[in-house]
């Protein structure tokens, strides 16, 4: 009767005690156990009471039962299979919990950062808009400003000019200017005539034995964009503006001509063909003189 009673006993043990069975017949205590296996004493009260933490995985618990057994030198195999029969169910619903949260929390993430790319993306959008839009105004303002800054000379000047009967002009002969990106000022075709105290002082500045010609052709060659105005003897504007690179001027007036360049370094004179010399004035400075030049 001992003998058929026997292997039932056994097939029905659990693992946990199995193990703690071989541990008394060894006269071990649990300390000593977990001393050699360098596991916790509460893990081998665990594995032989068959209550294991919720956060240990049945990967690692499996690990622990084997080398518990290995340690009493038992039947590995016997021991997992105690588990399993007690504890097999147990151990394939956490596993499988973990792995469907872990995939949830992994795509959640990944919605967030796809939801963070968008937000960015928008922003840059907007600042690239932005950016474009304020270029584009800033610019069509820049030329208005440049436009009226230009035209406020001639309008300054008009205005303090006396109210006197107009002589008549001869027109300044003009080469075709080349197509420009910034139109210059229309020059006026008729002006007031100045006092008469600015072609007295012109002329008192000769020499008294010179004489005066009647009209002198004056030429201006450009090497870069530059502002002028060129009044005659008898104060009439023949020469007013802004003059772009490449361009050449002719006028036909009474000398001495006033002239008043934005940067003389980069203008050429001749007066009748006779060159001026301009290496006196400073590049980048307004400079104003008569020619011919004085002494």
């Amino acid at each position: 009767m001992t003998t058929d009673n026997t292997p039932t006993e056994t097939m029905e043990q659990s693992a946990g005690s199995l193990l703690k069975a071989a541990r008394e017949q060894k006269q071990w205590s649990q300390k000593e156990v977990a001393s050699q296996l360098n596991l916790r004493l509460s893990l081998i009260e665990s594995m032989e009471t068959d209550q294991y933490e919720a956060s240990i995985l049945p990967t690692f618990i499996r690990g622990y039962l084997r080398s518990y057994a290995r340690l009493l030198k038992i039947s590995e195999q016997q021991v997992l299979a105690a588990y399993e029969r007690h504890h097999g169910n147990q151990a394939i619903e956490p596993r499988a919990m973990h792995s469907f949260s872990n995939r949830t929390e992994k795509e959640a993430t990944e919605s967030r950062f796809m939801l963070l790319t968008y937000l960015v993306g928008a922003i840059l959008l907007g600042l690239l808009v932005l950016w474009w839009w304020q270029t584009h105004w800033l610019t069509d303002d820049t030329n208005t400003a440049v436009s009226e800054r230009l035209s406020a000379p001639l309008e300054m000047v008009t205005a303090v000019e006396p109210e006197t009967t107009p002589t008549s002009v001869t027109e300044p002969q003009i080469l075709p200017e080349q197509p420009e990106l910034i139109t210059p000022i229309a020059e006026p075709a008729v002006l007031s005539e100045p006092s008469s105290s600015a072609p007295a002082q012109d002329q008192e500045a000769l020499p008294a034995d010179a004489a005066i010609p009647d009209s002198q052709q004056l030429t201006m060659r450009f090497a870069d964009d530059c502002w002028i105005d060129v009044v005659d003897a008898d104060g009439s504007r023949v020469a007013f503006g802004t003059k772009r690179a490449g361009y050449q001027l002719q006028v036909q007036g009474r000398p001495p001509f006033t002239v008043t360049l934005g940067n003389p370094s980069v203008v050429e004179i001749t007066l009748d063909a006779e060159p001026v010399d301009m290496s006196g004035f400073r590049s980048g400075r307004v400079a104003k003189f008569s020619v011919p030049l004085q002494d």
